[in-house]
C-alpha cells in the first residue's frame, strides 16, 4: 500500500469520525432539549411587567395589560381592564362622558367632563381612564391583596375554585413544557388554584395533556406537570357583596309562557277570547312596549288586562320589543341604546308603566342588536335590572341562539336578569337563500345546550314556535317563503295536495310538492314536532318554555306542552 493511499484512508476515517461526533453531539443536544428540564427562572419584575410609575395588577392569575395610574396616594386601574377582568358593571358612556356603575339596586353616574369625577372615583390621563382601587373595592365582590417584591395588586373575583396540592417540590413554568422558563418554585404541601377543572372536579375542555394550568394567591400563573399535583378540592371564599347581591326572582314551578302580540287596545280587550282553550300556561306576555330610534316608547299597558289575567291565575310579563314600532334596522336599535339619555328615558317610562298596570315582570325582546351595540345593550339590561329589582318585578331577556349571536355577553345578561329566553326558532328566515326548517330538533337541542354553557339552567327558558314557512323554489333556483300559523299551514298543504310524513332527522313532519316549475317544501310545526322539542327541554333541565305566539297554535298542542 502506498503512502498516498494510506493518507487518503486516514483522511476518510478522520472525516467519518468527525461526522459521527457531530451526529452524537446533535443527538446529545436533542436529548437535552427534549428531556432535560430547563432551570432558567423568569425574573419576577419582568414577569409582572414592572416599569417606572406603573404598579402591576393581577386578576385571577392574569397580569392585566392596561396601564395603571398613580395619582398621589391613590392607585387607578385602567377602566378597560376593570370592565373586562374585575367588574363588568363599570361602563364608560362616551356620548355624555360618564362613568356608570350599575349595582343590584342602584345605578351610579359620574361625570368625567373635568378630567376627574367629583370624589375622585375615576380620572382621565391622556387617552386612558383610571378607576380608583379604593372605589373599585367598595363596588366589587372580590378579594383584593397587595404584595411586595415586586409591589403589585392581586385581585381574585372567583369565589368557588378548585385547588390542588403539590405532592413534592416542583416549579410552575410559563408554558406547558419542561423547557419553558420557571415562573415560581413551589414547596411540597403548597396549594394552587386550578382553573383547568370545574367545581365538580371535571376536567375542562382544552386542558394540556400531562400539564395543568394553575395560579397562586400571590399572582403567579403558569403550568405544572400533573405528576406533581394531588388532592383536587374546592375552595370557597366568602362573598362580601359591598354593592349588594344580585338576588333572583325565580319561580318555584316550571314556567309556561305564551307571547301575546298586542299591537293595539283591541288586542288587549280580546284577552278572554284569545285564551279560550289554552291550557297549562302560567304566564302571558303581551307585547306592550314599542321602541323608536330615539329611545322613545309607545305603551299599551293595561290595568284591566292584568286584572283579567290575574283572575285566570296568570302572571303578566310585559314585552318591550324593537319589531312592532318604528324601529326599522339595527342602526335604529343602536341609536336607541347608544346614549345615557335614551336608555334612561326608556327605563323610566317602562318602569312607570309596569308599576301602573300592575304587571308582574318585564321581558326584553330587542332583536336587532348587532355586535357594535352589544355593550350598550348589556348596559341597558344592567340598569333595567336595578329598576325592576327595586320594584320587585321579574326581568327576562330574549336572545337568539348563541350560534347566531356569539357577541352577546350571556353571563353578564344572566347576572343582571332573572331569566334568559333562548328563541329556538328562525333557523331559516324569509331572507334565507335555501329552503329549510324554522326550528329543527337538532337546532333546538344545540341552542339550549350552547346557552346552558353560559347561563345556569335554572335561568334558561326555551322559546318554541307555533309557526312555520312554506317554501317555493323556482326553476332558476330563486327561493321565497311565507310564514303560516299551524291551522293556516295545514289548510295550505291541503290546497296544494301535500302529504307530510315524519322526518327523523329534523323531528318534524315534512312535505314537498312539485307544481309546474315550482317546488313547494314545508317543515311542519305541530303537536308532533313540539312533543319532540319538549323532550329536549326536559332532558336539559330548563326552567320552562315559551311559545311564539298566541293564536297561531292548534288546540292539541297544549297536551304536549307540559314540563
Amino acid at each position: 500500500m502506498t503512502k498516498e493511499v494510506r493518507k487518503k484512508q486516514l483522511a476518510l476515517r478522520t472525516a467519518a469520525l468527525l461526522a459521527a461526533l457531530v451526529v452524537i453531539a446533535g443527538l446529545v443536544i436533542f436529548l437535552v432539549i427534549r428531556f432535560v428540564p430547563s432551570g432558567k427562572h423568569m425574573d419576577a419584575a419582568s414577569y409582572f411587567g414592572v416599569s417606572e410609575g406603573r404598579t402591576p395588577v393581577v386578576a385571577d392569575g392574569k397580569v392585566l395589560s392596561g396601564k395603571s395610574i398613580e395619582n398621589g396616594p391613590e392607585l387607578y386601574l385602567d377602566l378597560e381592564d376593570v370592565s373586562a377582568s374585575v367588574n363588568s358593571s363599570f361602563f364608560y358612556e362616551d356620548t355624555e362622558d360618564l362613568l356608570i356603575v350599575s349595582a343590584p339596586r342602584e345605578v351610579y353616574k359620574m361625570s368625567l367632563s373635568g378630567g376627574r369625577t367629583g370624589n375622585g372615583e375615576a380620572v382621565r390621563e391622556d387617552e386612558s381612564i383610571g378607576v380608583s382601587l379604593s372605589f373599585l373595592e367598595r363596588m366589587t365582590d372580590a378579594v383584593f391583596d397587595v404584595y411586595e417584591d415586586p409591589h403589585r395588586v392581586v385581585i381574585r373575583t372567583e369565589h368557588t375554585l378548585p385547588v390542588m396540592t403539590f405532592s413534592e417540590d416542583a416549579p410552575i413554568r410559563q408554558k406547558a413544557g419542561i423547557r419553558s422558563p420557571i415562573v415560581k418554585d413551589c414547596k411540597q404541601g403548597e396549594t394552587v388554584f386550578v382553573p383547568d377543572y370545574g367545581a365538580d372536579g371535571s376536567e375542562k375542555e382544552g386542558k394540556a395533556p400531562k400539564w395543568t394550568r394553575v395560579y397562586t394567591e400571590d399572582g403567579f400563573a403558569g403550568y405544572v406537570e400533573d405528576r406533581f399535583l394531588t388532592g383536587l378540592e374546592v375552595s370557597e371564599t366568602a362573598h362580601r357583596y359591598p354593592a349588594g347581591e344580585y338576588t333572583k326572582l325565580l319561580s318555584g314551578e316550571p314556567l309556561n309562557i305564551v307571547f301575546h302580540q298586542t299591537t293595539d287596545q283591541a288586542s288587549n280587550n280580546a284577552l278572554e277570547e284569545s285564551l279560550e282553550g289554552v291550557e297549562g300556561v302560567n304566564v302571558i306576555a303581551p307585547t306592550w312596549f314599542f321602541m323608536d330610534g330615539g329611545g322613545d316608547l309607545t305603551s299599551l299597558a293595561s290595568e284591566s288586562y292584568v286584572e283579567t289575567a290575574h283572575e285566570r291565575g296568570l302572571g303578566v310579563w310585559a314585552v318591550l320589543n324593537d319589531f312592532d314600532g318604528m324601529i326599522a334596522s339595527p342602526a335604529d336599535t343602536s341609536e336607541a341604546l347608544s346614549s345615557d339619555a335614551n336608555r334612561s328615558a326608556l327605563i323610566d317610562t317602562v318602569t312607570e308603566e309596569i308599576v301602573r298596570s300592575g304587571a308582574d315582570g318585564l321581558i326584553i325582546d330587542i332583536e336587532l342588536v348587532r355586535e357594535g351595540a352589544a355593550a350598550d345593550y348589556a348596559e341597558l339590561i344592567r340598569e333595567l335590572s336595578s329598576s325592576m329589582r327595586r320594584e320587585g318585578k321579574v326581568l327576562a331577556v330574549c336572545t337568539y341562539v348563541p350560534r347566531f349571536t356569539k357577541y352577546l355577553n350571556r353571563p353578564e345578561l344572566s347576572k343582571a336578569a332573572d331569566y334568559i329566553i333562548v328563541m329556538c326558532y328562525d333557523e331559516n328566515t324569509a331572507g334565507s337563500k335555501k329552503a329549510g326548517s324554522v326550528s329543527s330538533l337538532p337546532f333546538v337541542k344545540r341552542g339550549i345546550t350552547d346557552t346552558i354553557r353560559e347561563v345556569p339552567k335554572e335561568q334558561v327558558i326555551a322559546a318554541l314556535p307555533f309557526f312555520t314557512r312554506l317554501w317555493e323554489t323556482d326553476a332558476d333556483g330563486s327561493v321565497s317563503s311565507k310564514s303560516y300559523g299551524m291551522s293556516a299551514a295545514a289548510s295550505r298543504m291541503e290546497e296544494l295536495q301535500m302529504s307530510p310524513s315524519f322526518d327523523e332527522q329534523t323531528g318534524q313532519n315534512y312535505a314537498e310538492k312539485k307544481s309546474g316549475d315550482t317546488l313547494f317544501q314545508i317543515w311542519v310545526e305541530d303537536a308532533a314536532s313540539l312533543g319532540e322539542k319538549m323532550e329536549a327541554v326536559r332532558d336539559a333541565g330548563c326552567a320552562g318554555i315559551a311559545e311564539w305566539k298566541l293564536g297561531l297554535e292548534t288546540p292539541d298542542v297544549w297536551e304536549v306542552l307540559e314540563l
